[in-house]
């Protein structure tokens, strides 16, 4: 384990070198909308299995404004649906649902605004992931991906363990119990080479291969 976590340190520091880490300097201005939290979700869930992002998030047609005008339950769903074809986001047949279930809940629990100050009141990273986990799709990974991609405070020591983290650890051919542990190690790993959590997520994430390159090439010496 050590062995694999001094590597892995070598790794960043070379990568660092050549791909320096822009570090903002306030959170980003998505936290501050009423709706950051549907939109978050939208983001989730195009981006779960690919990257569409931006396409569905921009759709007008599934604003929560928009399905919240919606006449009835099947017209939501087929608006909903619709717009997650036209975005190319993978498995829409099986994400409909899911998002209308958060769609549901969020009516239920008052609105976007009240849940997203709900989400305010939580305390730390541990109670916000907990927080977010309990809609439906979301897991470890994108409860803290939800809050990375705003640089929120509570989650500057986070990682968010993804195909690309994925790809890196299995580079370093460590078994892992489980998300927790993972989390631990990148942690303890990006400490020693002088990043947060946040900055070593997102530099694996803008230049992985560079990074598994970096470690093919330590392995050689």
């Amino acid at each position: 384990m050590m062995q694999a976590k001094r590597r892995l340190v070598r790794a960043i520091r070379r990568v660092c070198l050549a791909h320096p880490i822009p570090k903002p300097t306030k959170v980003n201005g998505r936290w501050e909308r009423d709706d950051f939290i549907w939109d978050a979700l939208l983001l989730s869930f195009s981006s779960w299995g690919g990257s569409r992002g931006d396409e569905l998030r921009n759709d007008p047609q599934v604003t929560f404004d928009a399905l919240s005008a919606c006449r009835n339950a099947s017209q939501r769903e087929k608006r909903m649906s619709d717009a997650l074809v036209a975005a190319g986001v993978r498995w829409a047949t099986k994400k409909t649902p899911l998002l209308l279930e958060n769609f549901q809940t969020i009516v239920d629990d008052g609105g976007p605004g009240a849940v997203k100050r709900q989400l305010n009141l939580e305390m730390g990273c541990s109670a916000k992931i907990k927080f977010l986990r309990k809609f439906r799709g979301i897991g470890p990974k994108y409860a803290r991906n939800m809050m990375m991609d705003v640089y929120h405070p509570d989650f500057w020591e986070s990682i968010a363990v993804d195909t690309r983290v994925q790809h890196v650890l299995d580079a370093l051919g460590l078994p892992f119990r489980d998300y927790d542990e993972k989390e631990k190690f990148l942690l303890e790993a990006a400490h020693e080479a002088g990043l947060n959590g946040w900055q070593l997520d997102r530099l694996i994430y803008n230049s992985n291969e560079a990074v598994l390159a970096a470690l093919k090439e330590d392995r050689r010496i």
